[in-house]
């Protein structure tokens, strides 16, 4: 992520926090798939995010993945509830109440039809917590982000699709280590969301480069990008 997006990022947080009460807020990029990525998170604590990525967020009403199919901008928790079954959606809320999270929302981006980004809002015991006119509040926030990310960001595709598994032999899991890669994350970001070592992660990427002839992250973007 580059510091002009870094610095947009952390404005609009900045922005959304003060306006709906909230110190806890995590911005993050939507693929094709409805993968997460690029985070940008405000005070939330690395053991809530580390957990949520190692497999909580299966269990998230908020996901992505379940608000695709919603047409709403802006979801509380509760309204989201119906996506998950009863025990995950417990679970869930009992996860985020550990970390004294007492209610959480979703604001929801989309470019040209497609979720491109979210952005998570969490409420804990100290905040003020979402003035009475959240609702509207939130939907505007919502509109003005939304217009502005495209200048920001580009949307991200879904690199390496089946042909280029199938020409370059990748394994399910060379294929995920490489889709990630192409979606800007670092090895670190990649071994922290597949729940694998930083080792195993350069290992995967060596033999990622051999398949494919390149030598560089750059030069495998490129590669996937021209078959797909």
């Amino acid at each position: 992520m580059s510091d002009r997006q870094q610095e947009f990022i952390q404005e609009t947080l900045r922005l959304v926090g003060r306006s709906v009460g909230s110190s806890r807020l995590a911005f993050y990029s939507v693929d094709d798939e409805c993968n997460l990525y690029n985070f940008v998170c405000r005070q939330v604590p690395a053991e809530l995010h580390r957990l949520y990525l190692r497999g909580m967020h299966a269990k998230d009403p908020l996901h992505m993945r379940h608000l695709s199919v919603r047409p709403e901008p802006v979801l509380w928790l509760e309204e989201a509830a119906g996506g998950v079954t009863v025990d995950d959606f417990d679970e869930y809320r009992d996860f985020i109440g550990r970390f004294d999270t007492v209610d959480t929302a979703e604001m929801v981006f989309r470019h040209d039809g497609r979720i491109t980004a979210g952005i998570s809002i969490m409420w804990t015991s100290s905040d003020s917590g979402p003035p009475p006119d959240y609702d509207r509040l939130a939907r505007d926030l919502q509109r003005y982000i939304e217009f502005n990310l495209p200048f920001v960001f580009a949307p991200a595709r879904v690199v390496p699709g089946r042909k280029a598994r199938s020409l370059f032999h990748l394994t399910p899991r060379e294929a995920e280590v490489a889709h990630l890669l192409c979606c800007g994350r670092t090895n670190s970001d990649i071994a922290m969301g597949l729940g694998i070592g930083l080792a195993t992660v350069k290992t995967h990427l060596i033999h990622i480069f051999e398949k494919t002839g390149v030598e560089t992250r750059a030069g495998l973007v490129a590669r996937l990008s021209a078959i797909d």
